[in-house]
C-alpha cells in the first residue's frame, strides 16, 4: 500500500519473479528500471527501462525502492548493502526476512484491494487464500464503496464536529446502506446518503 506514482523503482533480475514484481510496480505508477543479463521476453515488451547486464555498484542511484530477484546470492547481498547504505527500501525474493517489505498476493475489485501474506512461508498458499477471499466477496461491495466515496467528502465538509460527522461516516457503508443497494437500487441509496447530510441525529 505504497504510493509509487513517479518514484524510481529498480528491479535487479530478469526472470519470472522479477516480471511479477516489475509489473506490479508499473501498475502502481512506478518508474521501473530492470537490470539483468537475461530478461524475460514479456519484460522486454512492457514499458520498462531495461539494461541487459549484471548489477553494478551505483545502479541504485536515485531509486526509492529496489527489488532483488536473482539466483546469485552474492549479487543479491551486494545490492542489499547498497540499498541499506542509501536508505532505499528493499525487497529480497531470496530472503524476504532480510528486506524491508514483502509483496502479498493481491486481488483488485474496483476500489477494494485484497492482500494476503503468509510471512514468506508459501506464495502458493497466499495466492490460494486470495482467490478464496475474492470468490467470497459480496459483489455489491465495490459498487457500494464507489458510491459512498463522494459522500464521505461531503460529510467531512458539512459536519466539522466529530460527534456529528463520525456517526454519519459509519453509516455510509453500513448494513442499512448495503441493504438499500441490494433491495432498492442506487437511486434509493443516493437518497439515503442525501438524508445523512441533514442536521439532527442519525440512526
Amino acid at each position: 500500500m505504497l504510493d509509487m506514482k513517479g518514484r524510481r523503482c529498480v528491479v535487479i533480475g530478469g526472470g519470472s519473479v522479477a516480471l511479477r514484481r516489475a509489473r506490479s510496480l508499473l501498475e502502481a505508477g512506478g518508474e521501473v528500471v530492470v537490470i539483468a543479463p537475461d530478461i524475460e521476453p514479456q519484460l522486454s515488451v512492457l514499458s520498462f527501462e531495461t539494461h541487459r547486464r549484471a548489477y553494478q555498484p551505483g545502479d541504485l542511484k536515485g531509486a526509492w525502492l529496489v527489488v532483488v530477484a536473482t539466483s546469485d546470492t552474492a549479487a543479491n547481498e551486494a545490492v542489499a548493502q547498497e540499498a541499506r547504505s542509501a536508505g532505499i527500501l528493499i525487497n529480497r525474493a531470496d530472503a524476504p526476512e532480510a528486506g524491508d517489505f514483502t509483496v502479498p498476493a493481491v486481488a483488485h475489485h474496483g476500489p477494494i484491494t485484497l492482500a494476503v501474506d503468509t510471512g514468506g512461508a508459501s506464495a502458493s498458499a497466499a495466492a490460494t487464500i486470495r482467490d478464496e477471499l475474492s470468490r467470497a466477496l459480496d459483489p455489491d461491495w465495490p459498487r457500494l464503496i464507489e458510491l459512498a466515496g463522494p459522500w464521505r467528502a461531503i460529510l467531512q465538509s458539512r459536519f466539522p464536529d466529530p460527534s456529528q460527522r463520525l456517526p454519519r461516516l459509519k453509516l455510509l457503508c453500513g448494513p442499512r446502506a448495503r441493504s438499500i443497494l441490494k433491495q432498492q437500487g442506487e437511486s434509493s441509496l443516493q437518497a439515503y446518503y442525501q438524508a445523512l447530510t441533514d442536521d439532527g441525529d442519525v440512526e
